[in-house]
């Protein structure tokens, strides 16, 4: 794995900048003296030896005693192994604590999150807790990295519509797409995601690939109802289009919605006067 990838990755699970850099050096090569790893690492000669003691006592790294003393990186399947553990530890700790404290804060109606990773995973965790409907609006990009979830919410029974202007990938599920280039679509359209889950929670937001993302999370089921039915309204103009029945998905989308109007517009069309009468 090149440095690039792995440095970021480490500092993500809480690791230094340094420590980052010369856990990658010694994965390029190793068994390496504290001035070869300071060296590739680029980290002060002063600051190395400290650097790579952490890496040892956090079990990212091994000593090799001798003179001068080496060192060589953890496996990297054994130190995935290990954080992993800890991480779990870590999270039971917390969840038990938390349940100790014996208080339950108001959830908001709605909250924001802000760039792009956070965007994705309020939508996965949405879809991750849907039991009967999943409605989404998305482009391929986003949608191929809810698709875990997805599959997941399927296999629980839960009914799933996806619809996207662009070319999507397979997926189990009602799928309506016009089938555009996503490179054609770019140009005049920006990332746009809608999530609906079970017709109360409802994620919308930016979704271009930055920081600068921003998404609304909201509890609201009026809030549900409107986003659904934009999206009903998309899939019924591209159905039109493709003359494709979707009575049936506008059914289980809406609801009793559909049947309801359905009956109201028949009672409408009985009253009324016939063509050319008085």
């Amino acid at each position: 794995m090149a440095e690039p990838e792995v440095v970021p990755a480490l500092l993500e699970l809480g690791f230094s900048l340094n420590e980052s850099r010369a856990y990658a050096a010694l994965l390029q090569e190793s068994p390496a003296t504290g001035y070869e790893v300071g060296v590739r690492a680029q980290i002060p000669r002063s600051a190395v030896y400290g650097v790579l003691r952490r890496l040892v006592k956090a079990g990212a790294a091994r000593s090799i005693a001798g003179t001068p003393e080496r060192f060589a990186p953890a496996p990297a399947e054994d130190l995935v192994g290990l954080l992993r553990k800890r991480f779990d530890a870590s999270t039971t700790a917390l969840e038990e604590a938390i349940q100790k404290m014996d208080h339950s804060p108001p959830v908001p109606d709605a909250f924001s999150v802000r760039g792009y990773s956070r965007v994705l995973e309020e939508a996965e965790r949405l879809i991750r807790g849907a039991q009967s409907r999943v409605v989404i609006s998305g482009w391929p990009r986003e949608i191929e990295q809810l698709s875990a979830e997805i599959k997941r919410a399927v296999k629980r029974k839960a009914y799933v519509v996806v619809f996207s202007h662009a070319v999507l990938p397979n997926l189990q599920c009602e799928v309506f797409s016009y089938g555009f280039e996503e490179r054609a679509l770019e140009e005049f359209w920006k990332h746009r995601l809608v999530v609906v889950v079970d017709d109360t929670r409802t994620l919308i937001g930016a979704t271009e690939g930055g920081d600068g993302d921003t998404a609304v999370i909201s509890e609201t089921t009026a809030i549900a109802e409107i986003a659904t039915s934009q999206v009903a309204l998309d899939i019924t103009l591209l159905s039109q289009r493709q003359n494709r029945d979707v009575g049936q998905v506008m059914a289980k989308m809406l609801g009793p919605r559909v049947g309801r109007l359905d009956t109201l517009l028949e009672q409408q069309d009985a009253r009324a006067p016939a063509r050319g009468g008085r």
